[in-house]
C-alpha cells in the first residue's frame, strides 16, 4: 500500500485536456519553426500547405502537441522578428491547422499581442521560453489566467548570480516564474515546468557541463510537484560534444539526451524529430519501469 509520503511525491497535471505526470505515457510535443531565424533551418516551415503536411504528419507518428514558434529566442540570437510578423506568422498558422488536426496547439512567445491573436483563433497553450521573466512577462500570465490555458514555464534569469549550481539557479528561476504565475490568477494544475536547456550560461561551467548537470540531476525539479518538460533536440551543447557538428547531425545526441531525460523524471519531451524521439522515449521508459520494479521486489 502506498504511503502518505509517495502519495505527496507524486506528481500529476495537464496539459490542455491531456493528463501528464508520473505512470503516464510520455507525451510529445513536435516543433514547427515558421520563421528563417529559428537555429534548426530543416525545421522551418513558410508555406501553410507545409505547415498543414508536418503537422499532420507529427501527429500520425505519436506527437500530442504541435508547438508553433514564429521568433527565435535563443540567448545568442543576431536577429529580431516584429511583434507585427510574429502575430502573422502565427495567426495563419493556427487558422489553417486548429480545425484540420486532432491535437492541441502551442504557442512559444514571449509577446502577449501574439500569443493573443493565436489564443483567439484556437491554440490551448502558450509556451514561454523565459518563464514570465521579462518585460512581458505579467502580460502573459494574465493572458494565460484570463483565456484558462495551460502555460509552461521555462527557468529563465533576467540577472546572472554568483550561483554557480546549475540545479539551484534553475530551481530558483522556476520558483520566481511561479510567484508570477500565481500571482496573476495562473492556476497550478494548468502549468508545466522546464528547465531551460541551453537557455543558461555560466562564468565557471561550459555549456555542455550546465546542461548535463541539469539533465543529470533532473528529478531535483519534483520539489515543484509539477509535470516537467525538457528540450534537448538539436541544440548546442550536443554540437560541442560532437566535435562542433551543425543541428542537421545532431540528432543522435538528441536521442541519447532525451533518453536521459526521461529516465531523470520527465513527463513532456519537446521535439523537431517525432518519430526517432517517441522509440527513445519508448526505450527510456521501459528501463526506468524495469528498474521501479526490481527495486519493489528487492524492498
Amino acid at each position: 500500500m502506498a504511503t502518505d509520503k509517495s502519495k505527496k511525491r507524486h506528481i500529476r497535471g495537464k496539459i490542455d485536456g491531456t493528463a501528464v505526470g508520473d505512470d503516464l505515457p510520455i507525451r510529445i510535443m513536435g516543433v514547427i519553426n515558421l520563421s528563417a531565424d529559428s537555429f534548426y533551418k530543416d525545421s522551418v516551415r513558410n508555406k501553410i500547405e507545409e505547415i498543414l503536411r508536418t503537422a499532420l504528419k507529427m501527429q500520425e507518428e505519436g506527437a500530442s502537441v504541435i508547438d508553433l514558434g514564429a521568433r527565435s529566442t535563443a540567448p545568442y540570437k543576431t536577429t529580431e522578428v516584429s511583434a507585427e510578423l510574429e502575430t502573422r506568422l502565427l495567426s495563419n498558422a493556427v487558422k489553417n491547422l486548429v480545425d484540420r488536426i486532432d491535437i492541441p496547439l502551442s504557442i512559444d512567445s514571449t509577446r502577449s499581442k501574439p500569443a493573443r491573436a493565436a489564443l483567439e483563433l484556437g491554440a490551448r497553450i502558450i509556451n514561454d521560453p523565459y518563464g514570465l521573466a521579462h518585460k512581458e512577462g505579467r502580460a502573459i500570465a494574465e493572458l494565460a489566467s484570463d483565456k484558462k490555458c495551460s502555460l509552461i514555464l521555462t527557468a529563465h534569469e533576467n540577472i546572472k548570480g554568483q550561483i554557480h549550481d546549475p540545479i539551484c539557479r534553475v530551481k530558483k528561476a522556476i520558483g520566481s516564474s511561479l510567484e508570477i504565475a500565481k500571482s496573476e490568477g495562473v492556476k497550478t494544475s494548468r502549468i508545466i515546468i522546464d528547465p531551460g536547456i541551453g537557455f543558461f550560461s555560466d562564468s565557471k561551467l561550459s555549456n555542455v557541463q550546465w546542461n548535463s548537470s541539469v539533465l543529470g540531476n533532473l528529478e531535483a525539479l519534483r520539489v515543484f510537484r509539477l509535470p516537467i518538460l525538457v528540450g534537448v533536440s538539436r541544440k548546442s551543447f550536443l554540437g560541442i560534444l560532437g566535435g562542433d557538428i551543425p543541428p542537421e547531425e545532431r540528432l543522435p545526441g538528441s536521442l541519447s539526451a532525451t533518453a536521459i531525460a526521461v529516465y531523470n523524471g520527465a513527463h513532456i519531451i519537446r521535439t523537431h524529430d517525432v518519430k526517432e524521439t517517441l522509440l527513445s522515449v519508448k526505450v527510456a521508459s521501459k528501463i526506468k519501469l524495469a528498474k521501479q520494479k526490481g527495486l519493489r521486489r528487492i524492498g
